[in-house]
């Protein structure tokens, strides 16, 4: 009996790693698609991690796991939209820091509220418990990421 449950308990956490980034992805593509604002998951992405403060170029490529000439095409297109902004950096005269604008923290917020709405239209189809299991998953989610985020450092 103890063998079966470890066989299963093995085959469903299979399942959660093959499917879980899948689902995820689907998840952004899907809202991406109807969203108001043409922008891409990697913006999106951008946008997120500069609300927290400026970043350098080598920075953003980093967090975004994409090559710095990629993240530097993204971040002129950014700046052309007027969403983000190149700032000097004040440690190192040499430098830039790439700043979000007041437009393009407008547009991060306007991207949150459609997605949020678009969810809650969505969700409201589903059971209680249904509801419940989910929350509860976001809160084991949380914790599966803050235990990768130690691992890191």
């Amino acid at each position: 009996m103890q063998k079966a449950t470890t066989s299963r308990r093995s085959s469903q956490l299979d399942e959660i790693a093959e499917s879980l980034p899948q689902r995820s992805a689907a998840l952004s593509r899907l809202f991406l698609t109807r969203t108001s604002v043409c922008v891409s998951r990697t913006e999106v992405g951008v946008l997120r991690v500069l609300r927290a403060g400026p970043r350098r170029i080598t920075e953003l490529a980093a967090e975004e796991r994409v090559t710095q000439p990629a993240i530097t095409l993204l971040v002129n297109r950014l700046t052309e939209r007027g969403w983000v902004e190149r700032i000097p950096d004040p440690s190192d005269g040499r430098a830039v820091l790439v700043s979000l604008t007041a437009a393009g923290d407008e547009v991060f917020e306007r991207l949150r509220a459609e997605y949020r709405a678009l969810l809650h239209e969505e969700m409201a189809s589903l059971e209680d418990g249904e509801v419940e299991t989910l929350a509860a998953a976001v809160a084991i989610l949380d914790k599966l990421i803050d235990r990768l985020k130690e691992r890191e450092t």
